[in-house]
């Protein structure tokens, strides 16, 4: 695998963010430009500081959605913020290790 390769419309739980992030505003819906409280930027693992230039909601199969997404054009993955993905869709997230393998 490689790091400069976007990887298209999957999306990744991420246990560690903090927002649900895309770098492609394309796959979602009602893009805006971000406004108070939506921050300018995010800090990634390295504390590099990415843009944010949009906000939006996306629209995952089986009605899902992910609401108030960051989009990042810097950004490599679509990444979701697994607490708020709960809150989006009134559920929960359930991680088994077996499932995994």
């Amino acid at each position: 695998m490689t790091l400069n390769r976007r990887q298209g419309n999957d999306w990744y739980f991420d246990l560690g963010a903090t927002s649900h992030l895309t770098p492609l505003a394309a796959i979602l819906s009602h893009s805006f430009s971000p406004q108070y409280p939506v921050p300018s930027t995010f800090v990634v693992g390295n504390n590099f500081l990415l843009p944010v230039t949009y906000t939006s909601t996306a629209h995952l199969p089986g009605s899902l959605r992910l609401n108030n997404a960051l989009v990042s054009p810097c950004h490599l993955k679509n990444l979701i913020f697994v607490r708020q993905f709960t809150s989006d869709n009134n559920g929960s997230v359930e991680f088994d290790p077996v499932a995994a393998l």
